[in-house]
């Protein structure tokens, strides 16, 4: 089988050459599935931390006792009183908390968003790589077939 290059010139390609290509399409697209699942769970997790950092921002312009609209999930939200607007309870991780001034539980919060950006970012660049490697074996299935 003759298959174009890049550059346009002719190369033979041998049915074992082209059946680990579609060997290694499918691994591609194996992984291009693992990047996206992990891209949608990434997108939840920074959801919820824009939600977060959102409503402590917000009691952090609240007096206490004053009424705040806090999220309870799926967009849903409550009125509640808010007694101690001083501190907050964060997690570190691991189901482990920690009690924080109401400013370091911000910060905390923006370097968790930050730290989730960065992932993404990571995820989104190698996911395209994964494509872009498919559209190639693709160009040169398609030009054997």
């Amino acid at each position: 089988m003759i298959v174009l290059t890049k550059d346009n010139t002719s190369q033979k390609i041998s049915q074992d050459e082209l059946n680990n290509l579609l060997q290694v399409a499918q691994q591609l697209e194996q992984q291009a599935s693992r990047y996206n699942q992990q891209i949608e769970i990434l997108n939840g997790y920074y959801n919820e931390i824009h939600s977060a950092e959102q409503t402590l921002s917000e009691i952090e312009k609240s007096e206490e006792n004053q009424n705040v609209l806090v999220p309870i999930g799926a967009g849903n939200f409550i009125y509640a009183s808010v007694k101690d607007t001083k501190n907050v309870i964060v997690t570190i991780g691991a189901g482990i908390h920690n009690e924080k001034s109401l400013p370091d539980a911000i910060e905390v919060i923006k370097k968790k968003k930050t730290e989730v950006e960065n992932q993404l970012t990571q995820i989104k660049s190698s996911y395209n790589e994964v494509i872009e490697r498919l559209r190639e074996i693709d160009r040169v299935v398609k030009t054997v077939m």
